[in-house]
C-alpha cells in the first residue's frame, strides 16, 4: 500500500514539474522553441546515464539509503528553478541554470528511478506484479489528473504570472518530501550480490546479447524516436501558437487521464483473454492514432483535442503497464539494474534524438497555409510520427510472431 502512496505523490509532484508545466515556464522566461522541445522530456532522455548505475546497485546490498538520497537531491533540483527569478534579472542566466539544474535533477532521477523500479518489483512475486501494476496505474492516474486540473486552474488565475508558477512548483517541491518520507517507512528487500564478479564488456552488453530483449530495446528506441520527433513540442505547439489557456489543456489531460483510469481494468481483463504480446502491439497502435489527429489540429480546429485524448488515453493505459510488464518477463532474476538501466538508456536516447530530429525537419520544412494546414511545419511533423510509427509497430510485430514460432 505505501508503494501506491508513494507513486501518487511522487507522480503528481513530476508532472507539475515536467511536461505542459516546465514547457509553460520556459516559454514564460522566454526560451527557444528548440529549447522548450528539448526540455520537455529531459526527465526521460536523462535517463542515458543510468546505463552504469549497475555498477553501482550490484555491489550494493542496501540501497534504501542512498535511493533516497538521490531522490531528495534530484527533486531539489528540479523544484528549485522557480527561485532563480528572485536571485538574478538575467534572463539568459536563468535560462541557462534551468537547463542545467533540470538536466542535472533529472540525470539524478534516471539513476534513482532504476534502483526503485527493481526495489518495487522486487517486492512482489512474479504472479502478483501484474495486479499489483494496474492497481498502482489506477491511483497514479486519478492523482495526476487531479494536479494538472487544479494547477491549470491555478496559474490561469494568476494570469500565468510568476505567482502562478511559484504555486506549482513550491507544490510539486512539498508532494516530493511527502514521497521520501513515504519510502522511508518501506521495507527494503533483499538483493543477491556477487562480491567477486568484474566488469567486463561481455557482461555489461549482455542485455543486448539476450536476443528477445535487445528486439524489445530496438523497438523502444525507434517507436519513441519516432513519436518524440513531435510529442516533444506539443506543450509548445499549445501554448505558443494555438494560445490556449492552462486550464483548457489541463481539462483536456483529464479527458486523457479519465480514459486511462475507464480502460485500465479492461485492459488487464483483455491480457488474460488474448496475451500480453498482442496486447501490448494493440495498445500502441491506439496510442499512434492520437498523432494522427493532431495533424488535423489548427486554431480553427481546436475541438479536434477532445477527440486526440481518447486515443492517447485508451492506448497509453495498456501500452505503459504492458512496456514494464512485458520487459520484466524478459529480464532474468540477477543482473536487473544492469538491464533496466539499458532500457532507460535506449528510451532516453530516444527521447533526445526525436526533439533534435523534429527541430531540423521542422526547419526543412516549407510553411504552407491552406484549407487544413495553418502552422504546417508542427502538423506535418505529427503526421510524420504516425506514419513512421506504423511500421515500426509492424515489423516488431513479426519479429514477436516470429519468435513465438
Amino acid at each position: 500500500m505505501l508503494f501506491i502512496f508513494s507513486g501518487i505523490f511522487i507522480n503528481a509532484s513530476l508532472v507539475l514539474t515536467s511536461g505542459m508545466f516546465l514547457s509553460g515556464y520556459i516559454v514564460f522566461l522566454g526560451g527557444s522553441d528548440f529549447l522548450v522541445g528539448l526540455m520537455n522530456n529531459s526527465i526521460n532522455w536523462a535517463a542515458i546515464a543510468g546505463l552504469f548505475s549497475y555498477l553501482i546497485f550490484e555491489r550494493m546490498a542496501r540501497r534504501k539509503t542512498f535511493l533516497l538520497t538521490l531522490l531528495t537531491l534530484s527533486r531539489l533540483f528540479v523544484c528549485s528553478i522557480i527561485f532563480l527569478p528572485l536571485i538574478t534579472s538575467n534572463n539568459l542566466v536563468i535560462l541557462s541554470l534551468v537547463t542545467i539544474m533540470v538536466i542535472c535533477g533529472n540525470i539524478l532521477w534516471g539513476i534513482y528511478s532504476i534502483g526503485f523500479n527493481i526495489w518495487m518489483m522486487n517486492s512482489f512475486p512474479k504472479g502478483a506484479r501484474s495486479i499489483f501494476i494496474f492497481r498502482r496505474s489506477f491511483w497514479l492516474r486519478i492523482a495526476f489528473t487531479i494536479a494538472n486540473i487544479t494547477m491549470g486552474f491555478i496559474l490561469d488565475w494568476s494570469g500565468k504570472s510568476y505567482a502562478g508558477f511559484l504555486i506549482v512548483f513550491i507544490t510539486s517541491l512539498i508532494l516530493s518530501l511527502l514521497d521520501v518520507l513515504t519510502l522511508v517507512g518501506i521495507k527494503e528487500t533483499k538483493y543477491e550480490i556477487e562480491q567477486k564478479k568484474r566488469f567486463t564488456i561481455q557482461s555489461f552488453i549482455e542485455p543486448v546479447k539476450n536476443i528477445p530483449y535487445r528486439r524489445f530495446l530496438i523497438f523502444i528506441l525507434l517507436f519513441y524516436a519516432a513519436i518524440s520527433i513531435s510529442s516533444s513540442y506539443t506543450s509548445l505547439y499549445m501554448l505558443r501558437y494555438l494560445e490556449l489557456d492552462y486550464k483548457f489543456i489541463s481539462f483536456v489531460t483529464v479527458i486523457s487521464n479519465l480514459v486511462m483510469i475507464i480502460c485500465t481494468r479492461m485492459w488487464r481483463q483483455a491480457e488474460v483473454r488474448m496475451g500480453l504480446k498482442k496486447v501490448f502491439q494493440l495498445t500502441a497502435f491506439i496510442a499512434a492514432i492520437e498523432f494522427l489527429v493532431y495533424f488535423f489540429l489548427t486554431s480553427r480546429t481546436v475541438p479536434l483535442l477532445f477527440l486526440a485524448p481518447i486515443f492517447s488515453g485508451a492506448g497509453n493505459s495498456g501500452f505503459n503497464i504492458f512496456v514494464m510488464n512485458y520487459r520484466y518477463d524478459l529480464m532474468p532474476e540477477k543482473n536487473r539494474s544492469l538491464y533496466e538501466g539499458w532500457y532507460g538508456a535506449l528510451l532516453g536516447l530516444s527521447l533526445l534524438l526525436g526533439p533534435i530530429i523534429g527541430s531540423i525537419i521542422m526547419n526543412w520544412l516549407p510553411k504552407i497555409e491552406n484549407a487544413i494546414l495553418e502552422f504546417s511545419q508542427f502538423q506535418l511533423i505529427y503526421l510524420l510520427s504516425f506514419l513512421l510509427s506504423i511500421p515500426i509497430l509492424l515489423i516488431f510485430k513479426a519479429e514477436v510472431d516470429q519468435q513465438t514460432d
